[in-house]
This record gives C-alpha cells, structure tokens and sequence, in this order.
C-alpha cells in the first residue's frame, strides 16, 4: 500500500501534462501512487495520460457524461485511492523535488495531525511572485489557522495533504455546486473541524497563473458566495474569538468574488449583504466602499485600497 495517493484531474491540459508529470515522477520520496482523472478532455490529454498508463505510471479514469467537473474528477480519484495520504495535484502545476518528502517528515513528526500544508509560490510568466512568510509556528491551532485564512490565502489545492479518512469524513469537495473556490469551502471546513493543522513554510510547489478564463467566465459566479450554506454549522463548532476569524476569513472571500462580478460589470449587491459585521475590519470596508462607487471611478479607487 502505497504511502501517498496523488491524484490528478485532467480537463484539456495536454499543453503542461506531461511536463508536470514529470516534475511529479522526480520526487525524491518514492512511496507513491499517481492517480488521473480525465474530464472529458477533446486535445490529447486523454491520449498522454493513457501512454503513462501503459507505461505502469499511473491508473487512470474518466468522469462520465454527466459528472463533470475537477472537484468530481478530484473524489474519484479519492475513491479509488488505496493511499493513507491524499495530495492533490493539477496538471498545469510544478511540483518540486522535496514536496512529498516535506510532508512525509511532517507526518512522522506530529502522528496526531490530520491535514498538512506546504508554502506554494505563484508564477506569473517566468517570473516568480514574492509571497507572504507570515506563519511563523509549525503547528497551528484552529485559532490561528483560521487567522491566517482571514488575512490571505495560506493554503492552495496543489500544496496539502489530508488524510484520506477525514477527507472522506468530511464529506470531500462539494461538486456540482461550486463552479470555482469549492476546494475553499472545503478547507474552511476542515480547518473548523480540526482543532490543529501543520503549516510548512517551504515552497514545494508553483502555482502558474492563468486567470483570464475564470475572470471574464460570469458562469462562475452564477452561485452563492464560497461558504455561505455551512456558516452556520461551523458556528456551532466554534468559540467567540474562533467565530469572529471564520466570518472574516468568510467575508474576505466573499468580497473577493464581489471584486470580480464588479470588473464583469455585474450586480454585487447579493455579496454584500451576505457580509456579516463580526467578520469586517478596516481593510475589508475600504474594499466594500470601493465596490459601492459607479464603475467608471472603480478602478481608480481600487488601485487605493490594494
């Protein structure tokens, strides 16, 4: 049984898939099993990834007609996984060389942790963006945990491992909801539920930045805002100072997809009143405040409030 299961959706990426892979085959921890998931794919990808198959490299599946998706392509390849470990990894991504072994030493040194996260660096380009050394313990309660969350995004879907029985636990990544930021609601509700998470911060993994689909796609925020439908169950998990981090972590990204909507000169108005006054703080009225100025003055007061 292998140590780690990686696991890969696959929509279309036959540009980076291979080169991924084989950022992935050179990690220096080898107790692995590498698990992709097809979505559909119309390029080649389906193609690469049956070639790595024959090879002995990976098992491979296809997500049905009706079950579209990367968070669906991300469950079953949790459910077909026979690892105790699960790492998520996307096919346009770069894993670096220590990234399994990162997590394979956190592991041995804290057996009673259930979710591990490693720093991710953005790449814009070729040139790699500076990124926030904020969190400085190891091992962070859910207090802290969720503080981080509240100021920035600490965690990235390329750059944690959970255990496959809590994820499963859990309930996995909800699908067929979430066009984009459902791995967000998900880790909220892990972070929740945990009462300490481990935080390494060494960069193991690059994030290439590739956005202009998802910012001028409206189908991506056809939805209620990241979090909303289990705040109150969470609620109930919480103590007063731990309540107050979740809604502001809550807050944040709600006005995050507001910034959105508002380059797509769509309404924000339903993101708005989804705020809760316990979750704000000056910098997320400042940004409320700029969302509430008519369009043509919009930009020029975000590039004040950044």
């Amino acid at each position: 049984m292998p140590f780690f299961s990686v696991i890969i959706p696959v929509n279309n990426k036959v540009a980076t898939l291979a080169s991924s892979l084989e950022y992935l085959y050179r990690q220096t921890f080898r107790d692995f099993e590498v698990i992709a998931v097809d979505d559909r794919s119309t390029d080649g990808s389906l193609d690469v990834l049956r070639q790595y198959e024959k090879a002995g490299l990976l098992r491979l599946f296809q997500l049905g007609p009706t079950a579209g998706g990367g968070y669906a392509a991300r469950n079953l390849g949790a459910d077909k996984s026979v690892g105790q470990w699960l790492v998520f990894f996307d096919a346009d991504g770069i894993m670096l060389l220590d990234h399994l072994s990162c997590f394979a030493n956190d592991i041995a040194h804290n057996p009673d942790i259930e979710l591990f996260i490693n720093a991710y660096q953005k790449i814009q380009g070729q040139r790699r963006l500076s990124y926030l050394k904020a969190i400085p313990k190891d091992r962070l309660s859910r207090f802290e945990a969720l503080s981080a969350f509240a100021r920035f995004d600490f965690i990235h879907i390329n750059g944690v491992c959970i255990s496959r029985e809590r994820f499963f636990a859990l309930g996995c990544f909800p699908k067929g909801y979430y066009r984009r930021s459902g791995d967000v609601y998900f880790w909220l509700k892990v972070l929740c539920e945990l009462n300490s998470v481990h935080y390494n911060a060494t960069v193991t993994s690059l994030w290439i930045l590739k956005h202009e689909d998802l910012v001028h796609d409206k189908r991506h925020f056809s939805n209620c805002p990241t979090g909303l439908d289990f705040l109150k169950e969470c609620d109930s998990k919480l103590t007063s100072s731990e309540r107050r981090q979740f809604h502001q972590a809550i807050n944040r990204k709600v006005i995050s997809r507001a910034v959105q909507k508002k380059k797509l000169d769509q309404s924000v108005c339903l993101d708005l009143k989804a705020l809760t006054l316990t979750g704000m703080n000056v910098r997320l009225w400042l940004h409320v405040v700029s969302l509430l100025v008519p369009q043509p003055y919009y930009n020029k007061l975000r590039s004040h409030v950044r």
